[in-house]
C-alpha cells in the first residue's frame, strides 16, 4: 500500500468536523495546484513523508473534486488546505476527547471547512465538508443532515448502513440516541443516500440548503413534508426496507465518473492517485475475466451503493515475495444491468461468455503466461439468485503443466464429458489441498453452486474457486 493512502476494509470510525473557530494545523506546504495545497504534518514518518514529497497527492485530491463535481457541480472558490497528519497530530487538532493514535480513519474539517486534517488522502468524507462549504456557504442545517451528506457520495468507502438497524427518526435528528454520534453518521448517510437515490442529487441540494438549524423534531418533520410533500415517516420506513436484490447494507454513491476499464485483454496502466477505480461496461447477459495483482482483492461495487458487493479474496503471498500483475483471476457475471466500478488495480480484463451452463459453450480463457509464476487463484462468481443448486461451466487454456486443487464442489476434465464412467485427465472432482498434475492445453471444470432465495445476500466465492500450485512456468 502506498504511504498515506487508505487501506481496504479499514473500520469506519468517528469524524469530526470543527466549524466557526480556527484551528492551527502543522504542516510545510508541498505543492499548490487549482483547487487544494497540501501541507505535511513535520511528525510524519520520513517514508511516508519522502513518499508524499516525491508523489502527487494533489493528483489524488484534484481526481475526488472533479469526480464528485460531476454530482455536486461545485464551483470554483477559495482552495481547500489538506494537511496530512499523524493521528496524534490529528486528535489534538480536532479535540477528540479520547484518541487511538492508530485510528487512521480519523478527521475533520476546520476553518470553516475550508481546511482539513487527516492521515491519508484522499479522505473522501471531510472533503465532502469542504465541497459543501464551497457550494452552499450559507446552509446551516442540523448535524443529521451536515454529516449524512458527507456520508452519501464516496467511492469504497465504509460508509454503508445496515437497512436493519432502525432508530428512531425523532431520535436521529435530535442525536438523542443510544448512539447519538452514530447514529447522525450512519442513519444520516442513509437518509441522504435515499433521497438522492429517489428524488435526485439537484433535489436534495435544495432541500439542504433551505433545512432548519434547530434539532427540534416537529420542525424537521414539518420542513420535510412541506418541501417533499411526503411524510417522514413513510419515507424512514422506505429507507430502511430491503428491495429486491439490494444488498441488506446500502453502501455510499460513487458518481463513476472515472475512465471505462479496457476489456481488450492487455495489460492495464495503474495509477492509484489518479484512477481509484475503474468504471465498468455493462456485462449483464456475459461474463468479464479480470486479473489483479498478487495479494489483492477483486471488488467491484455498484455505482448507486444499492446492490451487494462481488468480490474475492486474495489468498496473500509472503512478506517480500515478488508481486506478479496476473498474480489471481476472477470470472465473474453480474445478476443485473447496474451501473459498476472495479476498485483500482486492475491488471486486465476482457469480456465474454466465460461462464456457461454446459461445458461446450464456454468461451475459452487464456490463462497469462504471468500467472504462472507463484501459486494463484481462479475464481468463479455467478449470478446465484434461484432456489435450486445449478452448474457452472468454464474452459481454461494453460499455457505450462502445472498443479491444482480445490475444493469438493468443483471437478476438472481435458474434456466436457464430466461423467463418472468417462475417465478424465486428470481425474474429477478434486480435492481440497491436494495438487492435481495437469498439462498444458485446455482445461475444463465444473462448479456446484447453490441457489439463494431472494433478499439473501450471496456468500463470498470461498468454495467457488480453483487453486494453481504454480511454481513457474514449466
Amino acid at each position: 500500500m502506498l504511504p498515506g493512502l487508505r487501506a481496504r476494509g479499514l473500520p469506519f470510525f468517528l469524524l469530526l468536523s470543527i466549524a466557526g473557530c480556527d484551528v492551527s494545523l502543522p504542516g510545510m506546504l508541498v505543492g499548490e495546484s487549482a483547487h487544494f495545497r497540501l501541507f505535511l504534518d513535520p511528525a510524519l514518518d520520513p517514508q511516508t513523508a519522502a513518499y508524499w514529497e516525491s508523489h502527487d497527492g494533489l493528483a489524488a485530491l484534484e481526481t475526488d473534486f472533479a469526480d464528485k463535481r460531476t454530482m455536486l457541480k461545485t464551483p470554483d472558490g477559495q482552495k481547500i488546505d489538506y494537511h496530512l497528519m499523524t493521528p496524534t497530530d490529528i486528535g489534538a487538532a480536532c479535540g477528540f476527547p479520547e484518541f487511538d493514535q492508530d485510528d487512521l480513519e480519523s478527521g475533520c474539517a476546520v476553518n470553516d471547512q475550508h481546511a482539513i486534517a487527516a492521515a491519508y488522502i484522499p479522505h473522501q468524507h471531510e472533503l465532502m465538508h469542504a465541497y459543501l462549504r464551497l457550494l452552499l456557504p450559507d446552509a446551516l442545517p442540523i448535524p443529521f443532515l451536515v454529516e449524512g451528506i458527507a456520508q452519501s457520495l464516496g467511492c469504497h468507502t465504509e460508509a454503508g448502513t445496515s437497512l436493519n438497524g432502525v432508530v428512531a427518526w425523532e431520535q436521529a435528528t435530535t442525536e438523542d440516541a443510544d448512539d447519538q454520534a452514530q447514529d447522525v453518521y450512519s442513519q444520516g448517510g442513509l437518509f441522504a443516500r435515499y433521497l438522492i437515490r429517489t428524488q435526485g442529487i439537484d433535489a436534495y441540494l435544495r432541500y439542504y440548503a433551505q433545512a432548519p438549524s434547530r434539532r427540534d423534531p416537529a420542525l424537521f418533520a414539518a420542513n420535510f413534508s412541506a418541501f417533499w410533500s411526503m411524510n417522514i415517516d413513510d419515507v424512514w420506513t422506505a429507507m430502511h426496507t430491503v428491495a429486491a436484490g439490494a444488498a441488506t447494507t446500502d453502501g455510499s454513491i460513487c458518481p463513476c465518473s472515472l475512465a471505462t476499464l479496457p476489456t481488450d485483454g492487455q495489460l492495464v496502466t495503474n495509477d492509484l492517485l489518479s484512477q481509484p477505480y475503474w468504471t465498468l461496461p455493462n456485462t449483464y447477459g456475459s461474463s468479464i475475466a479480470l486479473t489483479t495483482p498478487s495479494a489483492e482483492d477483486f471488488i467491484l461495487d455498484d455505482c448507486e451503493g444499492v446492490a451487494p458487493e462481488i468480490f474475492s479474496i486474495s489468498p496473500g503471498v509472503s512478506p517480500g515475495a515478488t508481486i506478479y500483475a496476473d498474480g489471481n483471476v476472477t470470472l465473474a457475471e453480474v445478476p443485473d444491468a447496474r451501473p459498476r466500478y472495479a476498485v483500482a488495480p486492475i491488471s486486465r480484463a476482457s469480456v465474454g461468455h466465460y461462464l456457461a451452463d454446459d461445458c461446450a459453450t464456454a468461451d475459452a480463457y487464456p490463462l497469462p503466461a504471468d500467472f504462472f509464476n507463484a501459486p494463484g487463484s481462479v475464481f468463479v462468481i455467478a449470478n446465484q439468485l434461484t432456489t435450486v443448486p445449478f452448474n457452472k461451466f468454464i474452459q481454461l487454456v494453460l499455457p505450462y503443466a502445472t498443479q491444482v486443487a480445490g475444493p469438493g464442489s468443483a471437478g476438472i476434465c481435458d474434456s466436457c464429458s464430466f461423467e463418472p464412467s468417462v475417465a478424465c485427465t486428470p481425474p474429477m472432482p478434486l480435492s481440497v489441498g491436494f495438487g492435481q498434475p495437469v498439462a498444458a492445453g485446455p482445461l475444463n471444470a465444473e462448479f456446484v453452486l447453490q441457489g439463494l432465495p431472494a433478499g439473501i445476500e450471496p456468500p463470498g466465492p470461498e468454495d467457488n474457486f480453483l487453486q494453481f500450485l504454480n511454481t513457474g512456468p514449466q
